[in-house]
């Protein structure tokens, strides 16, 4: 029986890579909430039609990730977590004071806002090899979903506090002002945390978290055809993508699908209503999966769930004509929709991790996000292709996307790594005598 030591800096490890999530993620939608604001501040620089500011700054990410996931994965695996994270670092420092020093100027906002994006794709990369590196595995679903829940805090963060920084009242005379405090304060936020971050990180501890080898048995120019030859990874990766895909489409079309819905004022409720039900799973959840020691059943949990939420989203109207009303179901059914869909993320991640067992986890963990920015990519092309005469209809192919994922989801094979039959848990579970320090 061997024994291995978790150490108490695997929390400040963690506390790092929250902080450099955060630092990165508010500027994704960071203007979003204040999107008339900002579309006039920038009107007289677009001349395109069919494309506004906050449009663009927002694409950006999900651009440069398709493009950018694959060179951050080989970046991390080839320099190591330590440079990576620096590197990473730099680049939002970079990117964050770029956009607020070049405020006026859009293009210029637009490249600080390509750095970020970059910076990003190194930073969402890192998650499982940082993880699996410093935690235990009984503490790993556990760590993942931590990260998971610092990116929703971003979310709720920039839907919170960027309203509040800027006047936005149509009828008040200083609409519009404090636009250029709103810019300074996330630049200012973004550095600082970038900064810490750096500071904090550390390559490897002393020893091993796990008495689970963590060389890589593939070498990472055959990873890629090692995933392919794993069917269950393969099929997860696409169901993965399948959720994430709807999820962000919720977020981002989140004004369109409320006004569709009924609601008179664009007041982020539906949003923050996933978002505080998300952030809950996203802790809960995979901690139940360590627990518990079950990938498959609560991943397939999570899609499932996800179903009655849509269902609620898509019909409140009817619904809500004789229980309680429309608003109010579709409240509970986006909260629905939330706590399934972002408790997947970091349950399928780590489920993802271990079904790859020998792969490179930054080659694993870039190709989900990969697949997931492609995926929501699809959705959004679509959703702008179709005609005004369609657009009710969107929640309905969202429900049905959901619904095929669910059925894929329970045809996946559970994961090796933590399955629970006596003889793996003896040779997994029961061979580390954690030590915690």
């Amino acid at each position: 029986m061997k024994s291995v030591k978790a150490y108490r800096y695997r929390w400040l490890i963690l506390l790092s890579l929250v902080l450099q999530i955060l630092s990165v993620e508010v500027h994704w939608l960071n203007l979003s909430p204040v999107g008339r604001v900002a579309n006039e501040y920038y009107a007289s620089q677009l001349t395109l039609t069919y494309a506004r500011p906050v449009d663009l700054l927002s694409l950006t990410y999900l651009v440069v990730f398709v493009v950018a996931s694959i060179p951050a994965s080989y970046l991390l695996h080839r320099l190591g977590i330590r440079t990576a994270t620096w590197i990473a670092s730099g680049l939002i420092i970079f990117g964050s004071m770029t956009k607020w020093l070049y405020l006026p100027t859009f293009s210029l906002v637009l490249l600080g806002q390509f750095i970020l994006a970059i910076g990003q794709a190194l930073v969402l990369t890192s998650i499982t090899e940082i993880v699996s590196r410093w935690f235990p595995i009984r503490e790993r679903g556990m760590a993942v979903g931590i990260t998971s829940a610092s990116q929703y805090l971003s979310l709720a963060v920039v839907m919170i506090l960027s309203p509040i920084l800027v006047v936005t009242k149509a009828n008040d005379p200083s609409w519009g002002s404090g636009f250029e405090e709103l810019m300074r304060f996330y630049a200012i936020l973004s550095s600082t945390l970038a900064l810490v971050a750096a500071i904090l990180i550390r390559e490897n501890p002393p020893s091993p978290s796990s008495a689970l080898p963590t060389n890589n048995k593939v070498h990472y120019k055959s990873s890629f055809r090692a995933i392919n030859a794993i069917p269950s990874l393969r099929g997860l990766m696409i169901i993965f993508a399948i959720g994430w895909g709807v999820l962000m489409t919720l977020f981002i079309k989140i004004d369109e699908i409320s006004e569709l819905l009924g609601f008179a004022d664009s007041n982020g409720f539906l949003g923050i209503a996933m978002l505080a039900g998300g952030m809950v799973g996203a802790i809960v959840l995979p901690a139940l999966s360590d627990r518990f020691r079950r990938r498959k059943l609560f991943y397939v949990f999570c899609n499932v769930c996800s179903i009655p939420g849509i269902l609620l989203l898509v019909f409140c109207q009817q619904l809500g004509a004789v229980f309680l009303n429309s608003e109010a179901i579709a409240l509970i059914g986006s909260s629905i929709v939330g706590l399934s869909l972002l408790s997947a993320i970091p349950i399928g991640s780590q489920y993802a991790a271990e079904l790859g067992q020998g792969i490179s986890e930054e080659v694993i963990q870039g190709m989900l996000l990969l697949y997931s920015q492609a995926a929501c990519a699809v959705i959004l092309v679509f959703s702008l292709v179709v005609t005004e005469q369609y657009a009710p209809m969107l929640l309905a192919i969202l429900a049905a996307l959901l619904v095929a994922g669910m059925i894929g989801s329970s045809f996946l094979k559970e994961s090796e790594m933590i399955i629970t039959e006596e003889e793996r848990l003896k040779e997994v579970i029961n061979q580390e005598i954690v030590h915690l320090q």
